[in-house]
């Protein structure tokens, strides 16, 4: 059960109103397999949280969007990098948000029923591979060895690498206010 009500368009100041703007007007429009906002079109997901701090809000936002839009990783290592979080951190919106976009990425439903099972789902593309495993220490250890750090350089690049050092941490930390928040997934409610 949500701890946190959903805030009522109406009672939105002008911060938490521009925040609002970008998330249902912008690029991601007709770009996300799951609601973003309810029949009364309020935020859904870790977005409504966003609005209890409008500075932080609108950074979120600014990064989500980037992580979402700009990364020079495939669409496919964004999602085996997030539902591996997702699974890791047992966060049913997570899990249930990136089931439904995992295939617009590409992913087969063998192998996204494997990340969210937190099995190797036997990839054989190396960079997919190498993002597995890079996303797999950093969950286990919050660290990569050398000889994993040149591996990760030499097959994605240093920008590749720290695309997915992101992508675990803005999934842990959307994973981290999804729970205090009691987020839950809309067929949950």
């Amino acid at each position: 059960m949500s701890r946190l009500r959903l805030f009522e368009t109406g009672e939105l100041n002008a911060r938490q109103w521009a925040i609002h703007e970008r998330l249902t007007t912008g690029r991601r429009v007709g770009r996300t397999p799951y609601p973003i906002v309810d029949d009364e079109g309020r935020l859904l997901g870790p977005t409504n949280a966003w609005l209890l701090s409008p500075a932080i809000g609108e950074a979120f936002e600014l990064l989500g969007g980037a992580i979402r839009f700009d990364l020079s990783v495939s669409h496919r290592i964004r999602e085996i990098v997030t539902l591996q979080v997702a699974q890791h951190r047992d966060s049913p919106y997570e899990l249930y948000a990136h089931r439904l976009t995992a295939p617009g990425a590409g992913l087969s439903e063998t192998e996204l029923e494997d990340l969210c099972a937190g099995r190797d789902p036997g990839l054989t593309d190396e960079r997919e591979q190498v993002a597995y495993t890079v996303t797999r220490a950093l969950i286990d250890s919050g660290d990569l060895g050398d000889d994993a750090y040149e591996q990760a350089v030499a097959v994605l690049g240093a920008q590749g690498l720290f695309e997915i050092t992101v992508l675990v941490g803005w999934y842990q930390l959307t994973a981290t206010q999804l729970a205090v928040f009691g987020v839950e997934p809309p067929h949950a409610r």
